[in-house]
């Protein structure tokens, strides 16, 4: 009965993607008046209609489940959003000109036109928007408009301080009218002090009008802690226009939890001698937040057989969460019982993800389980848990850098040792000095509860997909889902009871249960259903050590959480202190964590491959060609710059040496590391700038191997630069320059910056999505696609190598100190990563430097789509709109055309 882990084929979807603005929209835009219209607030574009439902013959209400299909909240968090969802077929979105012109049909004004838009597409074509935002900036009349829409693309892909550095310019009026919710997130998020009275002006006089936005506002200050503002703007929305069965179903969805904030229950009074224990429910303010996924509860029934299976428990507490409990200990299997003189216990629900608002008795015991990464409202996770919780962790994943704040991670030590669901959140835990081990998954012991003694599935039973699409060759079976829209509002005794009953379905209904999601297949395995896993992505880092365990290893996983849980619980329901019971857990899970340190700290295998490195090294020293100034420069101290690229890219080549040659008084060396180039390609440089000193090297024909990570606007050229340490052994020092920046002022400056001691200088990333070095990582582990073993490798090897929180830095400008390079062997250690790992050139050097680097000041890095820039030394124009494409506007595109026409004179 153990199943066979097997590839998924990729559906074949790809993402819509929106095409780009005609000229006939842009010069509307481009020719509208800023003037508003008598009112303030656009029409909100109508919602998308629902994914289909899945067809499921015979099925009853889980078969018949739909989800909205919600975008990930934080892009690197999770290992792949889309396994979190249903298999579904999705509408296809109206494009991002069919949105835009229906605003200014509509006669809106050309800024209220462009947040409208933006604000009402589900994807984005953010490159061709953040250009016409850029260019709408560039005109006094449309000004506002530009600004307006480039904050709100901003905040879409995580630029939380340039959302609100371009939100602060708007004003306050111009705010409330065009992007109210916008402006308050973006306050709270940058802890504005203001942010939350300015809102609450909005409200009071009539600033904001419409449900939806009302609605938003409510939400915002309700996580904020803001309730007596939030139930302002809630009460707001009721009266409001626009008040639509779905805004109102939100609003009554949201109503109850700032009731609770404002008016807290008294936790229930725990008799002498009797044990608090929490139950986990999954119910969140945050209706994206707030679980629809049946498998949580699972996940807690899973739980409450640790509990349950110690004799002579009595429950007590408020019906509605013991009755479902009382029905799960009658289920509890003969040969799993522990023992014991029995307890009064007095069970108190909690919510997972918003403990901090529940009445919680002091001393009340839990056991922490399941993946803790919800944000509430994209701007704050609810972790550590309430105070009056003593948590005993186990089956915990983890992989959010967010969530482990100083303060979680003092908590998590104080709790600890934690167990852990995989062991890539052991890994994480242990670089952050977490006692931790890998336990494996709670929903192996499900069995507890469900009795042996069952019917099985007659003969010629359907097979059922769980979450996954069903062949064409098995057409009579039948399709379910896990995610069901009701079980957000289902009390828990119904979503307990619905749970043992699909269960109980996949052993007596189905001959075979066939299914993607992780809490489908362990608890069926658990309970003798003949299950076959088939993930949609076996490098998932949440199934490390899961998807590789076989059936004795899974057998050896359930028996040891039951025997590393029982002791603890059973000082639990004797009423012992908390330090004794916290003292027993270390002691019994002590062997379990000294095998995670040994584990943690063993040698990953050096990536190996196809690539011969010394080979290239050789290969392509053997090409230097060196033609020297023919009008050297005198002044002392000669500037070493390096480039990469190939043949489509020699006219930017040419404005990024003018910029350098032009703005300093020292000699210049450039090395050039090119492919397509020719001796044409060095006469012409050579002849365009006599007083340069130009090093050649032909990289054509080299082969990194599969670099999943290559960006869709970079060429394989970027990775040629690893060679630089190897290929320069007569140079100490570099600055690398991609073709897509610009200097504008002296180089000498960052050229002559003391590095310490460290191999380079570089700027940290600034988007949300993408400064953390372990979510870089995560990220790139989503690549390896079927290669779990990568996958697992590259998230110990950079535990290992870093320390905890470390930020990652974009690859664009680069002080080299090649000698510490060579001396560390970068270039024939990390290149490899790029073939085992599919790591891009940034991503290689990250994974080579991790916080070894100097800090660069912004200026020499200055992004004009990622910031707001005033003063910058060196420009780069990150990202796929670059300042020489002609149907595209950036901002500072003039220093670019500037440096063109410098050229042209000097070729005059």
């Amino acid at each position: 009965m153990s199943p066979a882990s097997r590839r998924l084929a990729a559906s074949g979807e790809t993402a819509h993607q929106v095409p780009a603005a005609d000229e006939m929209i842009t010069e509307a835009l481009l020719a509208a008046t800023a003037e508003t219209l008598h009112n303030p607030h656009p029409d909100r574009p109508d919602p998308l209609p629902d994914a289909r439902p899945l067809p499921a013959p015979d099925q009853e209400s889980w078969a018949l489940a739909k989800e909205p299909n919600r975008l990930p909240r934080e892009v690197w968090s999770a290992p792949d959003r889309a396994a979190d969802r249903p298999f579904q077929e999705r509408p296809e979105p109206p494009s991002g000109d069919a949105v835009v012109t229906a605003a200014l049909r509509r006669g809106l004004p050309v800024d209220e036109s462009v947040t409208t838009s933006i604000r009402g597409a589900r994807t984005l074509d953010t490159s061709q928007w953040r250009s016409l935002c850029h260019s709408l900036m560039a005109y006094p009349e449309t000004r506002r408009a530009g600004v307006a829409g480039a904050a709100l693309i901003a905040q879409r892909v995580g630029l939380r301080e340039l959302a609100w550095d371009l939100l602060r310019q708007l004003g306050s009026d111009d705010a409330a009218r065009l992007a109210p919710a916008e402006y308050l997130r973006a306050g709270i998020a940058m802890a504005d002090p203001d942010v939350a009275r300015t809102a609450a002006t909005w409200v009071r006089h009539g600033f904001v009008s419409d449900a939806a936005v009302l609605l938003d506002l409510a939400r915002l200050l309700f996580i904020a802690d803001e309730f007596a503002l939030a139930a302002e703007a809630l009460d707001a929305a009721r009266h409001a226009t626009g008040l639509t069965e779905q805004v109102q179903a939100s609003v009554d969805h949201l109503a109850p939890w700032i009731e609770k904030a404002l008016r807290p229950a008294a936790p229930a009074r725990v008799p002498t001698g009797h044990v608090s224990f929490a139950v986990l429910d999954y119910k969140a303010p945050d209706e994206n937040v707030s679980s629809s996924n049946i498998g949580d509860t699972v996940q807690t029934i899973a739980s409450l057989g640790h509990l349950l299976r110690h004799e002579g428990v009595r429950l007590h507490g408020d019906d509605a969460v013991t009755e479902p409990v009382r029905r799960l200990a009658g289920r509890v299997r003969p040969e799993h019982v522990v023992p014991g003189p029995g307890a009064d216990v007095d069970l108190t629900l909690v919510q997972r993800d918003m403990s901090r608002l529940d009445a919680v008795p002091e001393n009340t015991w839990m056991l922490a389980f399941g993946w803790y990464m919800h944000s509430q409202f994209d701007l704050r996770f609810d972790f550590p848990f309430h105070e009056n919780l003593q948590p005993l962790f186990v089956s915990f994943h983890i992989n959010k850098h967010a969530i482990l704040t100083p303060t979680a991670i003092d908590y998590l030590r104080a709790h600890g040792p934690i167990g852990c669901r995989d062991w890539t959140t052991v890994h994480l835990l242990l670089n952050a000095g977490v006692p931790a081990f890998f336990s494996g998954c709670l929903t192996t012991t499900i069995d507890t509860v469900f009795p042996a003694g069952h019917t099985p599935a007659p003969a010629g039973a359907p097979a059922v997909y769980v979450d996954t699409p069903v062949p064409e060759h098995d057409a009579g079976s039948e399709l379910v889902t896990h995610l069901h829209p009701s079980v957000r509002s289902n009390p828990f005794a119904r979503n307990v009871h619905d749970a043992v009953d699909l269960l109980d379905s996949y052993r007596s209904r189905y001959s075979r249960v066939v299914t993607s999601r992780l809490h489908a297949y362990l608890p069926s395995w658990s309970i003798g259903a003949n299950v076959d896993f088939r993930p949609r992505n076996d490098a998932d880092i949440r199934f490390a050590g899961l998807l590789d365990a076989d059936e004795a290893a899974r057998l050896a996983m359930r028996e040891k959480i039951r025997d590393l849980v029982a002791p603890a619980m059973g000082r639990v329901l004797a009423g012992a202190s908390r330090d004794e019971v916290y003292a027993t857990w270390a002691a019994t899970v002590a062997p379990e964590v000294e095998r995670a340190l040994v584990v943690h700290a063993a040698p990953v295998p050096a990536p190996s491959g196809t690539c011969d490195v010394a080979g290239i090294v050789t290969g392509v020293r053997a090409t230097r060609t060196v033609v020297e100034a023919t009008a050297p420069r005198s002044a002392a101290g000669e500037l070493n710059v390096a480039v990469a690229l190939d043949g489509n890219l020699r006219a930017q080549m040419e404005v990024v040496v003018a910029g350098v040659v032009r703005h300093t008084d020292r000699p210049v060396r450039v090395v050039a590391l090119t492919r397509d180039h020719t001796a044409a390609d060095h006469a012409r440089l050579a002849a365009l700038f006599p007083e340069v000193t130009f090093e050649w090297y032909a990289c054509d024909g080299i082969d990194y191997g599969a670099v999943l990570g290559m960006l869709k606007h970079i060429t394989v050229a970027t990775m040629d630069r690893l060679l630089l340490p190897e290929l320069l052994p007569h140079l100490d020092r570099v600055l690398y320059h991609d073709l897509d920046a610009l200097t504008v002022t002296d180089l000498a400056e960052l050229y002559d910056t003391d590095l310490g001691g460290a191999p380079l200088a570089a700027r940290p990333s600034i988007s949300y999505n993408y400064r953390h070095g372990v979510g870089n990582v995560i990220r790139a582990t989503r690549l390896l696609k079927h290669d779990p073993a990568a996958a697992r490798d590259l998230v110990r090897a950079m535990m290992q190598r870093h320390r905890h929180g470390y930020q990652g830095f974009n690859a664009g400008i680069l002080l080299l100190d090649l000698a510490v390079l060579r001396a560390d062997g970068f270039t024939a250690e990390f290149v490899p990563y790029a073939e085992r790992y599919g790591l891009n050139d940034q991503d290689v050097l990250n994974a080579y430097a991790g916080s070894r680097y100097r800090v660069l000041d912004p200026r020499w890095n200055a992004w004009p789509t990622q910031e707001v820039v005033s003063e910058p030394a060196l420009i780069h124009w990150a990202g796929p709109v670059k300042p020489w494409h002609e149907d595209r506007y950036v901002l500072l595109k003039e220093h670019w055309t500037a440096a063109e026409s410098w050229l042209a004179a000097r070729r005059g």
